[in-house]
This record gives C-alpha cells, structure tokens and sequence, in this order.
C-alpha cells in the first residue's frame, strides 16, 4: 500500500485565489505526520486534499497531482476504489453526523454499513471503535444529546470503524480534555503503527512533540519546514512564522540559554543542563 503524494499541488477554492502553493510531499504509511501552522496557513485545505474532498466535494481548482493510495482521487474512477479507505475527522464534530444514526452505536455503524459490509462486522466494527475511543457507554444515546467532547470521540469512531488506510484527522484534540487528547494521540500512533497514513492538522503543539514522528509546518500555503518534531519545532523557524513551540523550547528561546535545537521537553531540557 502506497500512501499519499503531493506533486506540486496549488489549489483554490472557488472565487478565491490560492490557499496552498507548489506543494510537493510524500506522506508515508507508518508514522503520524502532523501539520501546523497559524490560523489561515492551509494546514486544512492540506488534509482536505489529501482526503480527496477538495476539490471533488467543496470544488475549487487544482493544478499538479495528487495520488492517493496509487489513485487520482480527482477521477471519477477513483470515488468507488478509494470508498471507504480514507477516513476523515473535521475540527467541528457536530457539522459531521450522518443524520441516519438515532443512537451513538448506529451512528459509528453508519460507514461501513454504507460500504456494503455485512451486518455482523458493521455492528463489530462499530463496537470496537466505541470501545478504542471509550465512548461504549454512550452507544445507546442520540448524537444530538452528546457534549462537544463526547461528540468528537464519536465522530473519531466513526472514522476507524471503516477501518481505513489512510486516516486524516483536523484539529482532534480541540473539544477533548488532557485525558480525550492521550487518547486520540494514542489511537493516532496505533493507527501508524498498524501500517497506515495519520495525518492529523494540531495546534496542540506539546502533544505534537510528544508523538508525532514528522512535522510539516505550513506558511500562507507554502511547506516552509519538514521534519522530526525536533527539526522544526525546536529551531527559528517555528518563531519566525509565528508558529511557537512548546512551553519549554518557549522558555530556551527566549532565555537564550541555549542554541538550537532547544528542548521539547522538561527531561529534554534537564538532559541538556546536565
């Protein structure tokens, strides 16, 4: 299984001049590549790309190429290859329900039932990614009833429970508290680790030094740095473009204490005094 490959992707939506601009990545089975950037960047014009919804769902042009799991997810053809095996989180959950579920556990199963799978591994499916998310004890509520965070665990088990090779995941942490957010970077790394493309849009930046194994920072469309967490939220650049990084590079970089790349972390930061 291949994954994700920008070739020189421009893109803008309808009426409005480009959001991104000559992006070229290859996103990779295996690791969890997390985007950042200031609001407006293109981080999620980004994901929506990659997903394969812009520009065939909110429209809009594109220039270069995009492939996704080997396909061109602009052709007709590819709508049905690629049905079900990218799997989508938005930032705003409540704007994600299916409208077809009346309880939680209907509406985890309302992904693969669409996909045509049989009935017994629908309602599994839907229960293991109820559970993965710890959301079991909400199967029997209507979605409509659920709190922001209760919410978002719902939309998140939505997602895995097509069980997709590429999971794309926008700002997932935004309604969750410090327990929900360990657990979406969790699920995040076994997804990786199972073999499949994670790429999540964060502005938790301390949660994408602890787990993320790449980072793509994003400046008014354009990658301006790509690497381990380290490589770039521990150099300038993540002050240059007003990114910012964690609360303990923060400290370095403005203690000027040390040259980069500036600690990520309390054990990083005594590691490096000591």
């Amino acid at each position: 299984m291949s994954g994700v490959v920008f070739d020189g992707v421009t893109y803008a939506y309808p009426g409005s001049p480009p959001v991104l601009h000559d992006v070229s990545l290859a996103l990779r089975a295996g690791e969890v590549t997390c985007c950042i950037g200031r609001v407006g960047a293109g981080c999620s014009t980004l994901l929506l790309v990659a997903a394969g919804f812009a520009p065939r769902v909110v429209g809009g042009a594109l220039q270069g190429a995009v492939r996704v799991l080997e396909q061109d997810p602009t052709a007709s053809a590819a709508r049905q290859a690629l049905a079900g095996r990218v799997g989508i989180v938005f930032a705003t959950p409540w704007t994600q329900l299916s409208g077809m579920g009346f309880t939680v556990r209907e509406e985890a199963a309302f992904g693969p039932a669409n996909l045509g799978r049989p009935r017994d591994a629908v309602w599994a499916a839907a229960d293991r990614a109820l559970a993965r998310v710890g959301a079991t004890h909400l199967a029997s509520r209507d979605p409509v009833t659920l709190s922001g965070g209760e919410l978002q665990r719902v939309v998140i088990a939505a997602a895995l429970a097509m069980e997709p090779d590429v999971l794309v995941l926008d700002d997932p942490t935004a309604e969750l508290d410090a327990e929900g957010a360990a657990l979406v970077w969790r699920i995040a790394g076994e997804e990786a680790r199972a073999g499949r493309v994670v790429l999540m849009a964060s502005a938790d930046l301390e949660g994408v030094a602890d787990h993320a194994d790449r980072v793509i920072l994003i400046r008014e469309g354009r990658v301006v740095a790509d690497g381990t967490p380290e490589d770039v939220l521990g150099h300038e650049v993540a002050w240059s473009d007003g990114a910012g990084s964690t609360a303990v590079a923060e400290v370095f970089h403005a203690a000027h204490v040390s040259r980069p790349p500036y600690p990520l972390s309390v054990a990083a930061a005594l590691k490096r005094l000591a």
